[in-house]
Formats: structure tokens, C-alpha cells, sequence
């Protein structure tokens, strides 16, 4: 039984160590540092495109470059709650104008309430 996990381990493949950002003390290490990566230039595409852009669109619309006003999602968010707000406000000032109508008709037509406030 011990030999067939001899067999198994020798069967399975090792893998190699690769130091892309580290570079190894050791120097049995050290030979198994991956070379820097190089940046591809891309100098002439920004230069293609850039041509391109200015021999099809010579006017340009400031709308599209101005960048919006810091709050215009603060105010989309609560439009939908100040309208509610808004519609709640005007029923309760017209709730309280009804009020102040039926008092008025409660009276006789010479007796005032007095400092203008109703007594309820």
C-alpha cells in the first residue's frame, strides 16, 4: 500500500515558482525571477484617434463637456419626496382654511374671537 502513494506522488507534476514582483534574497532564487514587464506604447493610437476625432467633429458642444452641478442627483432623488410633501402641504392649508370658514359661520356676525385666535 505504502508503494502505490510513492507511485501517486511521483506521478503528480511540480510547480515552478515565479517571482513577478518580488526579487528573492536567496540566490538559488533568484534565477527563478520573471523579467520586468514592459508597457506596450500607445503613443500612436492616442495620436490616430485623436486626428480622427478632429477632422470629423470640428465644432465641439460645451453641454457635453461641462460637468453637471455637484447636487442635480441630490435634487432627482428628492423631487419624488418633495412632491408628496408639496401635495400633503396644500390639503392641510386648505383643511385649515375650511376651519377657519366654519368658525366664522359659527359666530354670530358681531362677536370676534378675541386676539383673532379661535377658541377650541
Amino acid at each position: 500500500m505504502t508503494s502505490d502513494i510513492v507511485m501517486e506522488e511521483s506521478e503528480v507534476p511540480r510547480k515552478r515558482l515565479k517571482f513577478r514582483s518580488y526579487k528573492p534574497l536567496d540566490q538559488n532564487l533568484q534565477g527563478k525571477q520573471m523579467a520586468p514587464a514592459v508597457p506596450m506604447s500607445i503613443e500612436d493610437t492616442v495620436k490616430d484617434i485623436v486626428s480622427e476625432s478632429t477632422k470629423t467633429n470640428t465644432e465641439i458642444d460645451l453641454n457635453t463637456i461641462a460637468p453637471r452641478k455637484a447636487n442635480w442627483d441630490l435634487k432627482r432623488d428628492a423631487e419624488k419626496k418633495l412632491h408628496k410633501l408639496e401635495t400633503r402641504t396644500k390639503r392641510a392649508m386648505a383643511e385649515i382654511i375650511r376651519e377657519k370658514l366654519r368658525a366664522e359661520k359659527e359666530l354670530p356676525s358681531g362677536d370676534l374671537p378675541e386676539d383673532g385666535v379661535d377658541s377650541d
